[in-house]
């Protein structure tokens, strides 16, 4: 992984408990990646994983086998086994020699009250905005970046928008920004290059554990919209394996679980657990700024894969579920003005695209509160005393791209949804 050094004058830390944090969750991403799911699952997506992750503070690490590996399970769908190992090598990571002081990056750790992660997606800009909205004068913020070097696309969107934010907010942005290139090696040993893994469930993880690793304060900011987080699949066959769970309330359950046992002093907070994406752009802090740079966020699922887009000068597909609620969003705050590849609104039938059908029966289904809350429940793992909150907003959210096509539908798709 390039730009740890960046890492090493924040932390000055390749020891501690946190280290270990950071060190499994990036060796979790590369398994992940590495371990393409054709050739290797055991019924067409889950693999076995058998992994012995490296340690510094081994008995720390005792007894937290079985809620990391719950945590993996839901948010991979895979089956890990995992046990945890003394790390034998002296030093993960040595700076370079003859490098002065002057040369590295420092920051005044006492003035950052929060930390946020920051990926260059709607929902984290708007997280950003309103953390740096709140924020007392003279305190700072934090926030955490990383991309794959094969995608760099998120880093375009990171760097734009770290200068807007660090020219509006110069004295809460200031120099506090870390970002992190990932770059695995797709050769094997006799430099022969293999088919990687195209699923990045295990992101978020890694993300999570580069978060805990350099944050000075003691929650970290994790912005998802609620619709996001839960993923309601449109159609049975999503349940489970099949639909994302980045952000679920059951995977930073159990991850805060594993920093709780770990005694390192990290909340992990999603303050838009209950929020439509719509509620999240029309409640922002900062529409005004917002408004300014939403267009250089990305919340597209296949932002790299246009030779099947009518449009190609824009970074949205404007067809997957996340461009679809992205869309929908932008809509409910009167601000819909983007481009995007292909235009759902307007198909020429309902099977234009691989998942209209499904949205269109998702959309035209009529769902009580009760039922929802049960679905919600067979999909995954909720607390019961949120499930009532949890279902209400996803209702909200599927009214929010009823609406679109209500406001920007031609003939066809308002036919097929009865409106």
């Amino acid at each position: 992984m390039n730009d740890f050094v960046n890492l090493y004058d924040l932390s000055r830390d390749t020891k501690s408990v946190k280290f270990d944090l950071f060190l499994i969750s990036a060796l979790v991403y590369g398994i992940d990646n590495l371990l393409n799911r054709e050739k290797y699952s055991i019924d067409g997506w889950a693999r076995e994983i058998e992994v012995e992750f490296p340690v510094y503070q081994l008995s720390l690490w005792h007894g937290q086998e079985e809620v990391l590996q719950d945590a993996l399970k839901f948010l991979t769908g895979d089956y890990w086994s995992i046990n945890f190992v003394t790390n034998t090598i002296e030093n993960c990571f040595i700076e370079k020699r003859g490098r002065w002081n002057k040369n590295r990056r420092h920051f005044n750790t006492e003035n950052i009250k929060t930390t946020s992660l920051f990926s260059g997606g709607l929902d984290s800009l708007i997280g950003v905005i309103d953390q740096l909205e709140t924020l007392n004068d003279g305190d700072e913020i934090m926030l955490v970046s990383h991309f794959d070097f094969y995608s760099p696309g998120p880093n375009r969107d990171q760097q734009f928008l770290y200068k807007k934010l660090s020219v509006a907010y110069p004295n809460k942005v200031k120099n506090n920004w870390i970002q992190v290139r990932l770059a695995l090696d797709r050769k094997n040993n006799e430099g022969q290059a293999f088919e990687v893994e195209s699923n990045y469930r295990s992101r978020s993880f890694f993300f999570i554990g580069l978060g805990c690793f350099i944050s000075p304060s003691a929650h970290l900011i994790i912005p998802e919209n609620g619709t996001i987080s839960i993923n309601y699949p449109l159609t049975p066959s999503r349940v489970s394996s099949l639909s994302t769970r980045t952000t679920h309330p059951y995977v930073l359950s159990k991850l805060q679980e594993l920093l709780d046992n770990l005694s390192i002093n990290i909340e992990l907070r999603n303050p838009y657990n209950f929020k439509t994406k719509g509620e999240m752009v029309v409640d922002c802090q900062n529409n005004s700024f917002l408004n300014s740079v939403l267009e250089h966020s990305t919340s597209c699922g296949k932002p790299g894969r246009k030779q099947y887009w009518s449009r190609k000068d824009t970074n949205h597909c404007g067809i997957c579920m996340p461009c679809v609620y992205r869309r929908a969003s932008l809509n409910k705050a009167n601000v819909d003005n983007q481009v995007y590849g292909n235009d759902i609104t307007r198909p020429l039938s309902r099977e234009s695209y691989v998942d209209l059908p499904a949205l269109i029966n998702f959309l035209k289904k009529d769902i009580t509160q009760e039922q929802m809350k049960t679905d919600i429940l067979i999909n995954g793992s909720i607390p019961f005393n949120n499930l009532e909150e949890y279902a209400q907003m996803i209702l909200r959210s599927k009214n929010e791209v009823l609406q679109l096509f209500r406001d920007k539908g031609n003939a066809t798709i308002k036919s097929e949804l009865g409106i």
